[in-house]
């Protein structure tokens, strides 16, 4: 999954390697090894990009001012705007050129129809919004950290992770809400318009979120509703109240929980028993491949203990017939209440990796 400009050709590349065609499931069928192509610019690095056209593309300066010092506000004081307009001109020369967005979003649109065309699967993300995400410190510039802070203060700091050689810095400095929105709304539209599922980060705006999803809708109708599906990444750490009302708003919107992001949250478990039995994801969330399966497997097993399922391998007493092989393709057994409407079967009826499985092949629009 992309995050970045210079990630597209690697998941490219990747996927190549690693093909998946839509004709026949997958790579060597649904169990095998391929690659799902996700191509997007993600919400933390919207500041490299300006909306400004390539013929009039604004000033390093110009650019990172608009972004990160908006007009005084009186709430503030003046002495904190003094003190970031002093940092944002020591980090400015090692921050980058401002990259305008359109030729980007062409790199996007491109990758995107040559993987439809050829029949892979493919998908639009990693994207989104993010209004607690701020702007790394630039590690060209650790010695200005150090002379602001102290190397022990540069080896001690938040933002590094426990054990990793990669030195991780945050700066205050936040991107706005709308200039996020605009990157993410101009990537949705080529996804729309192809007909492209969508991998949606969200953090800290659930508002802004649901605003930018019912505003597809309106715009764009079945087309967006009923023609994509949109997955919220990690479920978003969205409240049980407000998915309950999205899930209503919004036929084709999912949520996939996971180990290491979702499970921080309070609200987690009311959460994942709020999700509807048809919406339910799962995914690792973690850069590290080494420990994809783990987290998945952690994962279902959280989410069919919260949600009452049987859990293929651990459900005691089990019948082994019924749990054994059976078909994505075949349905389980239907049944209606006296309006028509299919009743779900008791949760100690459903198998969770097996749901779990079909619903990620109704989203991937493998199954009607």
């Amino acid at each position: 999954m992309a995050t970045t400009a210079d990630d597209q050709p690697k998941v490219d590349a990747l996927s190549r390697e690693r093909c998946w065609f839509r004709k026949d499931g997958g790579g060597g069928g649904l169990g095998g090894l391929g690659v799902v192509a996700c191509f997007g610019y993600h919400p933390w690095f919207t500041h490299r990009y300006t909306l400004s056209p390539s013929s009039s593309i604004p000033s390093k300066r110009d650019h990172y001012t608009s972004l990160f010092l908006p007009p005084h506000s009186s709430s503030k004081p003046a002495s904190n705007d003094t003190k970031l307009h002093t940092l944002l001109d020591t980090l400015l020369p090692f921050l980058p050129d401002p990259t305008p967005l359109q030729p980007l979003l062409q790199v996007l649109r491109q990758n995107l129809a040559t993987h439809l065309a050829e029949g892979r699967l493919t998908m639009l993300g990693e994207v989104g919004l993010d209004a607690s995400a701020r702007l790394r410190w630039p590690t060209e510039a650790r010695h200005v950290w150090e002379e602001m802070y102290g190397k022990g203060e540069a080896n001690s700091r938040e933002g590094e992770e426990n054990g990793s050689e990669e030195w991780k810095r945050l700066t205050p400095f936040k991107v706005p809400i709308s200039h996020q929105r605009a990157v993410l709304e101009a990537q949705m539209e080529i996804a729309i318009e192809l007909g492209v599922n969508i991998s949606f980060h969200s953090v800290a705006c659930a508002g802004p979120t649901m605003d930018v999803l019912r505003s597809m809708k309106t715009k764009h109708g079945p087309h967006f509703t009923h023609r994509i599906n949109v997955d919220l990444h990690s479920a978003g750490g969205w409240s049980p109240q407000f998915w309950i009302q999205a899930q209503k708003s919004l036929p084709n919107l999912y949520a996939s929980p996971s180990i290491p992001i979702t499970s921080r949250s309070p609200s987690a478990p009311s959460l994942i028993r709020a999700i509807a039995r048809d919406r339910m994801l799962i995914e690792s969330d973690t850069h590290d491949a080494t420990l994809n399966t783990r987290y998945l497997w952690a994962a279902t097993e959280w989410v069919g203990r919260l949600k009452g399922w049987k859990v293929e391998g651990l459900h005691q007493n089990r019948d082994e017939k019924e749990e054994g092989d059976w078909e994505l393709e075949s349905e389980e057994e239907e049944v209606y209440d006296h309006r028509g409407k299919p009743i779900d079967p008791a949760p100690e009826d459903i198998w969770t990796v097996r749901t779990l499985e079909r619903n990620w092949a109704r989203f991937m629009r493998l199954l009607d």
